[in-house]
């Protein structure tokens, strides 16, 4: 065998293996980002179901729905929960909307049913799942698994009523299509497999080349895999796309970030000879996707629109203080903010003004109590954990919280002024057992600042 013949085995060799470590690369990357895109957007429906429970059940009178019965069909306090029931059936996107009493026994059953056709009949049973027991509970869930009735199959989210003592005594369920649901999540699946097979039927194509081909076509064999380079850059800004919510509102250095990742933009290079320009293609796959995994890992505990921590991080961290408590007598206090507003201002211009609002409300916090302190938990809602901050330290942040505030809305920097209720409260040994005793108190006060905002404007 001549030297030539010995170098064109070589260099077919080479290129097959590196063709195949290229493909290997590129199915791990679709893989990954089409895992993290589909448990973001299924967080993202979540995250809008509770958002709904958790408004209906927060317009519900809890003292005065604990006391209603099916006799009490006609009276103003039934009629005022059935027309709230009513305005969110008839205003937003859902199948079902409805009332629901926890049993003595540990059943269920519906109360109030707004649907026109067919509802639920006052002390009919409905079918206990997971998410259901845990709204009996206190604690809003969503359904991870479909479940079916006469009606129809469906997702339901739970929402807990609590009345002025704070205990649950009643919950509402919000219904939505199981196949609404499971295709909005099979989509992103679809995308990435037609993606992940264009990119493997190119592959194919190469590897055809490369075998077929003789050295005089090394040339041509390696514009094809660059080719392949721009199909994997342009199947990772279509899957990264579907994992951030709101790109224009990130800070900046994030925002950067995103940026060249999707662009992938690389500076020319000269090469000594086709191996090392294979190697170097090579790497430069493997070094998107290790961006790609830190990025991931980064964030993962992150809310894509305000950059705060998001609800796993808050369930992790008061799992922490929980544990710490029973253990040991830590110092902490809890804060709770929510926007005043936000409602008007989605319903009348637009979602994406409120998002405006969310994103500055989060950043005045974290400049305030602390990046590493503030979790968005629910919609509008935020919490700020505190360690090793008294009811004197919490005063002084809420006076320059309120002073960052005031010169924030003084500036006009977005349409909207921005108004937050807060409220906070500070772990005592003495008086409380455990996180959630702190963070009731936190939220009442937040609440009652909220009313007194409102009773404010109205005069």
């Amino acid at each position: 065998m001549s030297k030539q013949e010995k170098e064109i085995r070589t260099s077919k060799r080479n290129f097959i293996i590196a063709l195949a470590l290229l493909l290997l690369t590129n199915i791990l990357m679709a893989m990954t980002l089409s895992t993290l895109a589909k448990k973001n957007l299924r967080e993202q429906i979540e995250q809008r179901m509770l958002d709904v429970a958790n408004t209906a059940a927060y317009m519900i009178d809890g003292d005065e729905i604990k006391n209603i019965t099916k006799e009490d069909e006609g009276t103003e306090p039934y009629n005022r929960a059935l027309e709230t029931l009513r305005a969110f059936q008839e205003n937003i996107a859902l199948d079902y909307i409805y009332g629901i009493n926890p049993e003595p026994d540990g059943t269920f059953t519906f109360t109030i049913d707004p649907a026109i056709d067919d509802p639920g009949e006052f002390g009919e049973p409905i079918v206990t799942t997971d998410a259901l027991v845990s709204a009996a509970n206190g604690v809003a869930a969503v359904d991870q698994k479909a479940y079916s009735d006469k009606w129809g199959r469906f997702y339901s989210a739970y929402s807990p009523i609590f009345d002025s003592e704070n205990k649950v005594v009643g919950i509402i369920g919000v219904d939505f299509n199981a196949d609404w649901f499971d295709d909005k999540l099979s989509n992103n699946t679809v995308i990435s497999i037609v993606i992940l097979m264009a990119a493997l039927t190119v592959g194919i194509v190469l590897a055809f080349i490369i075998m077929s081909q003789n050295r005089k076509r090394f040339a041509a064999m390696l514009k094809e895999i660059d080719q392949l380079n721009t199909t994997t850059q342009k199947m990772n800004d279509m899957l990264m796309q579907t994992s951030i919510k709101k790109l224009d509102f990130l800070p900046d250095t994030e925002r950067e970030l995103l940026k060249t990742l999707a662009d992938g933009e690389e500076k020319k290079q000269s090469f000594s000879d086709e191996y090392e320009e294979v190697t170097s293609n090579l790497q430069s796959v493997c070094n998107k996707l290790n961006k790609y995994m830190k990025y991931v890992d980064t964030n993962i505990h992150k809310d894509e629109l305000t950059n705060t921590h998001n609800k796993a991080a808050y369930k992790n961290a008061i799992r922490q203080l929980d544990e710490d408590i029973k253990t040991d007598s830590p110092s902490f206090s809890v804060a709770f903010f929510d926007l005043n507003g936000l409602e008007n201002v989605n319903a009348n211009f637009g979602f994406e003004a409120g998002d405006e609002l969310m994103f500055h409300a989060a950043r005045l916090l974290k400049k305030v109590f602390g990046s590493d302190n503030v979790y968005r938990v629910a919609g509008d809602e935020f919490i700020a954990l505190m360690r090793k901050k008294n009811t004197l330290d919490m005063e002084d942040l809420f006076a320059e919280f309120d002073k960052e505030l005031g010169n924030f809305n003084a500036g006009k920097k977005i349409a909207h002024p921005l108004g937050i209720a807060k409220g906070f409260n500070t772990y005592r040994p003495e008086k409380y057992e455990n996180y959630r005793q702190v963070f009731i108190v936190a939220r009442e006060n937040m609440q009652n600042d909220k009313a007194e905002y409102y009773k404010n404007k109205k005069a």
